[in-house]
């Protein structure tokens, strides 16, 4: 008996399903050539794809550096790590906390309760954000999580805290 494999947890076509035997993403879909042209090119079908395959575009460490140095409200530097962490080893100066846990729900509250949760205003929808973590992994899926509730001008700090920690450490 094989073991199945584990399919990830990405939008699923019920109507579809019953032709493979269990839900699938529409990537895997077309990536095992069973959706062909012409449905790429539906616009339902293309923006699913490009949903999936969305990535934030990346920041180094000189210019989150300089938003830090000189904070806009035109601008938000985010961690998205959980607060023991943050408290733990530090944060990058001028940013602000959404843990990861709680982003997506975050994202959804009404402003007013954003701000009472965060102590800060929640972002406008083109609002440059970059977002960081410990190493780049959470920051990413926050990107990604941003991006699909509409945010527009999402960046991610690849190197993250520990990019941000080795640089620092280097100028000492």
């Amino acid at each position: 008996m094989t073991a199945k494999r584990a399919i990830e947890p990405t939008r699923s076509f019920s109507r579809i399903s019953p032709l493979i035997g269990s839900p699938v993403s529409i990537r895997e879909l077309f990536f095992k050539n069973l959706i062909r042209p012409p449905f790429e090119t539906i616009p339902m079908v293309q923006s699913i794809i490009e949903e999936e395959t969305w990535k934030a575009p990346m920041v180094a460490y000189e210019e989150v550096k300089a938003k830090s140095s000189q904070p806009s409200l035109d601008s938000y530097i985010i961690d998205v790590r959980e607060p023991n962490e943050a408290a733990s080893q530090g944060s990058i100066p001028s940013s602000v906390a959404i843990p990861l846990s709680t982003f997506e729900t975050s994202l959804a509250l009404p402003d007013i309760d954003f701000e009472a949760k965060h102590g800060f205003n929640k972002p406008g929808k083109d609002q440059e954000i970059i977002f960081y973590c410990r190493s780049g992994r959470r920051s990413t899926i926050a990107s990604r999580e941003a991006h699909l509730h509409g945010y527009t001008n999402v960046k991610n700090y690849s190197g993250s805290w520990l990019d941000w920690m080795a640089k620092e450490l280097e100028k000492k």
